[in-house]
């Protein structure tokens, strides 16, 4: 995975996915986290980021997403477990197979990698201006993203 680290500092260089289904987002958190955020992962080195994003969802759900489309860019700067991130993020539209049924779940649900550390829920896109959600700018652009015909660029200091 591409990511370095240099004293307290950490680089990430990730893709997320952004399934929405129903009017519903899939988002995921952990038992130590008091935030949620999108599935994906860290890019491999030789690795597109649409293949990433495939595979990432594979590992996490068991599921053959299909990559629908680029929506944003994100240069994101912040702190956790104190160390100082700077991370790039590719987030991309994504679509699960019909009838599959990580699509119909409601409530929390645990992931199949890391022996379900994540644990994902489906979140109505009303519910996200009052959630503790990563990177913020998910509460405001993806109310837009029916609308979006092109890839934005965003860069946050949270």
């Amino acid at each position: 995975m591409i990511t370095f680290e240099k004293d307290h500092n950490k680089f990430n260089f990730r893709v997320a996915g952004i399934a929405i289904h129903n009017n519903r987002i899939l988002l995921h958190t952990t038992e130590k986290d008091n935030f949620w955020n999108l599935p994906g992962g860290r890019v491999e080195f030789n690795e597109s980021t649409d293949q990433t994003i495939i595979r990432e969802i594979k590992e996490e759900l068991n599921i053959e997403a299909h990559m629908n489309k680029l929506l944003f860019v994100n240069e994101d700067f912040f702190d956790y477990e104190d160390k100082h991130y700077h991370e790039i993020g590719f987030y991309y539209l994504i679509d699960f197979p019909d009838g599959h049924e990580v699509i119909e779940k409601d409530g929390e649900f645990k992931g199949i990698e890391d022996n379900g550390r994540l644990i994902f829920r489906w979140f109505s896109l009303d519910e996200l201006r009052d959630l503790n959600v990563y990177p913020e700018i998910l509460k405001t652009e993806l109310i837009k993203w029916k609308d979006q015909d092109k890839i934005q660029h965003f860069i946050v200091h949270q």
